[in-house]
């Protein structure tokens, strides 16, 4: 009995080494998947291969521990989504896209593998990578890219602030003028007349003092003929955005910009559907970042580092 004793309390104690080893060497735990330490150091060397593979997914030249626990966790976020829209990736669309690779590049079976031997790399983390990518292109198409718009005047703004300083620009605006006798309000306090606006187009009610403020529709109005201190603050506004206050002519003068056009175009035009792929790029990246943080929120998530 003693010796039964023994053996049973020298099991323990091994079954508890084993799992406390185990333990040590679990980096993360999402729901049911468990990603371990040598996960993530595997991941870490072979970086090159999985930007070449997976650019959208690793797209730096390194990765902190910490944020290759956060992509390995988002790739299981990224599959309980798949899996909750009914979709998932079966191993036979992953061989069928490395055959569509090797023919794009002329390259077969054998040569794909020696030249991941070479990198430091298999074949199966070469396949798992590009599963991944698949997940995460199919992710951003279904989940992501409905939820963005790019807007024209999105574009035409970013396309301004990039040329501000481009002598050729020429621009036609409609404005809306708003403006006030200089004795009227003869010191104005920083930002004053801005909110006085800014609240006027929003209730239509003017404080007292401001009673007399008036506004005028201005159409088609190019830039030759305006003064250069106009001329620059209008260039320097956005379209659907107001001006700072301005003096002309004995009076203060805010401006809202209605529509700002290039008289010339033909460059815009050139430019413009590379300016909104940016965009829409940024404008991805950005709400992905924030669906990963409200999707944690609804999973079982453990990190230990």
């Amino acid at each position: 009995m003693k010796y039964a004793y023994r053996f049973i309390i020298f099991s323990l104690l091994i079954q508890s080494s084993v799992q406390a080893k185990l333990l040590d060497k679990i980096s993360a735990i999402v729901d049911d998947n468990i990603i371990t330490l040598s996960q993530v150091v595997r991941v870490s060397k072979n970086l090159a291969i999985k930007r070449n593979v997976a650019p959208m997914i690793y797209d730096k030249a390194s990765f902190s521990t910490e944020e290759v626990i956060d992509i390995s966790i988002n790739k299981f976020l990224i599959r309980a989504k798949l899996t909750e829209l009914g979709y998932s990736i079966t191993d036979d669309q992953v061989e069928a896209q490395i055959k569509t690779n090797e023919k794009r590049l002329n390259v077969d079976r054998k040569s794909l593998m020696t030249f991941l031997k070479q990198q430091g790399s298999t074949f199966d983390e070469y396949f798992e990578t590009l599963r991944e990518a698949i997940e995460y292109s199919y992710f951003i198409n279904r989940v992501i890219s409905p939820t963005i718009a790019v807007s024209e005047q999105d574009v035409k703004n970013t396309y301004f602030k990039n040329n501000i300083k481009d002598a050729r620009l020429n621009f036609k605006y409609t404005l809306i003028d708003y403006s006030i006798a200089n004795d009227v309000v003869p010191k104005l306090n920083k930002g004053q007349m801005e909110e006085v606006v800014r609240q006027f187009r929003i209730n239509s009610i003017l404080p007292e003092a401001f009673s007399t403020l008036t506004s005028t529709n201005l159409d088609e109005i190019t830039e030759e003929g305006i003064s250069t201190e106009l001329k620059n603050l209008l260039k320097q506004t956005d379209e659907g955005a107001m001006t700072t206050v301005v003096n002309l002519n004995n009076q203060h003068h805010i401006f809202y910009i209605a529509k700002k056009d290039l008289v010339e175009s033909e460059a815009f035009a050139k430019q413009k559907d590379k300016i909104r792929e940016d965009l829409f790029e940024v404008a991805v990246k950005n709400e992905a970042k924030l669906w990963f943080e409200r999707e944690r929120n609804k999973h079982y998530i453990k990190i230990s580092i």
